[in-house]
C-alpha cells in the first residue's frame, strides 16, 4: 500500500507540470492584453504601456516567463502577484480555498446522504410507481442548468417568501440555497447511478443463493449487494471533487459567494495570469490528491482491487512460506 501511495505520489509530479505549462500557454495567447486592462484608460502614452509591461514581466519572451514561473513554483512556492490587486496570489487563495472546500464539501455530503439511499430504494422497488417517479425526477435534475435552478431558488425563497437570504455567507441560512442548488447535478447522477449498479448486482447469483438461504431483505441489500455496488458510486464522488476546490463559478457568482470559482472568473476576465495558475495549480493538486484517496477507498470495499495492492514479491515469499510450513 505504501509503495502504491509513492508511486501515485511521484507520478503527480509530471500531471502538474504539464497542467501548468499547458494553462500558462493559453492564459497568455487567449485575447486580451492585460496591461491594458492594468493601465484601465485608453489614454496613456508608448511609455507607459512599456514600463507597465516591463513591471509585470510581460516584455521578455514567453519560454522565459514559462521558465521563471515553473522555478519560482518548484523551488519557493511563489505563485507570485496578481496583476489587479498586487497582492500575493497565496494570499488570495488562503481567503477564497476555504469556502470553496466548505461549501463543496456540504453539496457532495448532501448528495451522497440523499442520493445513495433513494437509489437503494428505486432499486429495490424496480418497475413501480416510486421507481418511475424518482427515475423521472432525476433525469428532470441533471437537464436544469445551474444558473436557473439558482435564480428560481432566488426568486421563490428570497424574493417572495422572503425566508432565506438571497447573497453572502454570514449566517447558515445564507449556506441552505447555494449548498443545494449545488448538490442537485451530483444528487441526481448518484441516484441514477446507485439504481443501476445495485440493479446489476442483485441479478447475480450469489444474491439469489442468499435470498434461498431465507436471509432477511434488507441484510442482503446492505451487507452484500451495497458493498459490491459502491464502487461506480464512489467513481461518480470522485469525478466530482475538482468542483469543491475549484468552486461552481455559477453558484458563487449568482449568491456572491467570494469563493474559488468567483476568484478564477474575476481573473480571466482581467486576464490575471498570476491568479489563473494559483486556482489551477491548488485545483490540481486537490484532483490529484483525492484521486489517490478514491484508489485507496477502492481497496477498502472490494477485497480483489486491495490484493493488487500487494506486491508479486510478497505474495511469492507468502506463498513459500505456506508451502515450507506445510511440509
Amino acid at each position: 500500500m505504501l509503495r502504491f501511495i509513492g508511486r501515485r505520489l511521484l507520478v503527480m509530479i509530471p500531471v502538474l507540470l504539464g497542467v501548468l505549462i499547458i494553462v500558462y500557454a493559453l492564459s497568455c495567447f487567449m485575447p486580451g492584453d492585460p496591461v491594458i486592462n492594468k493601465l484601465g484608460t485608453q489614454n496613456y502614452t508608448q511609455e507607459q504601456y512599456d514600463a507597465m509591461e516591463h513591471q509585470l514581466g510581460l516584455d521578455q519572451p514567453f519560454v522565459v516567463r514559462l521558465g521563471s514561473y515553473l522555478w519560482g513554483v518548484v523551488t519557493r512556492l511563489d505563485l507570485g502577484e496578481s496583476y489587479a490587486t498586487n497582492r500575493p496570489v497565496t494570499e488570495s487563495l488562503a481567503q477564497r480555498v476555504g469556502v470553496s472546500i466548505q461549501l463543496g464539501l456540504m453539496s457532495l455530503c448532501l448528495a451522497g446522504i440523499l442520493g445513495i439511499p433513494i437509489g437503494i430504494f428505486s432499486a429495490v422497488r424496480q418497475n413501480t410507481i416510486p421507481d418511475y417517479t424518482i427515475t423521472t425526477l432525476s433525469i428532470i435534475l441533471a437537464s436544469l442548468p445551474g444558473f436557473w435552478l439558482a435564480m428560481e431558488a432566488i426568486l421563490i425563497f428570497s424574493a417572495k417568501l422572503r425566508i432565506l437570504p438571497a447573497s453572502g455567507l454570514t449566517s447558515w441560512k445564507h449556506y441552505i440555497m447555494p449548498v443545494a442548488c449545488a448538490s442537485m447535478m451530483t444528487l441526481a447522477s448518484l441516484v441514477r447511478m446507485t439504481r443501476s449498479s445495485m440493479l446489476e448486482v442483485i441479478r447475480q447469483d450469489y444474491i439469489r443463493t442468499a435470498r434461498s438461504k431465507g436471509m432477511k431483505e434488507t441484510r442482503v441489500i446492505f451487507k452484500h449487494a451495497l458493498k459490491n455496488a459502491l464502487i461506480p458510486v464512489i467513481t461518480v464522488l470522485g469525478n466530482q471533487v475538482g468542483m469543491v476546490v475549484g468552486g461552481s463559478i455559477i453558484i458563487e457568482t449568482i449568491f456572491n459567494i467570494p469563493g474559488m470559482g468567483s476568484l478564477m472568473l474575476s481573473a480571466i476576465n482581467q486576464r490575471d495570469y498570476p491568479v489563473i495558475m494559483g486556482v489551477t495549480l491548488v485545483t490540481s493538486v486537490f484532483v490529484c490528491i483525492c484521486n489517490l484517496v478514491v484508489d485507496i477507498v477502492y481497496s477498502l470495499v472490494d477485497p480483489q482491487i486491495r490484493s493488487q495492492f500487494v506486491s508479486g514479491k510478497k505474495r511469492g515469499g507468502k506463498e513459500k512460506t505456506e508451502k515450507e510450513a506445510a511440509a
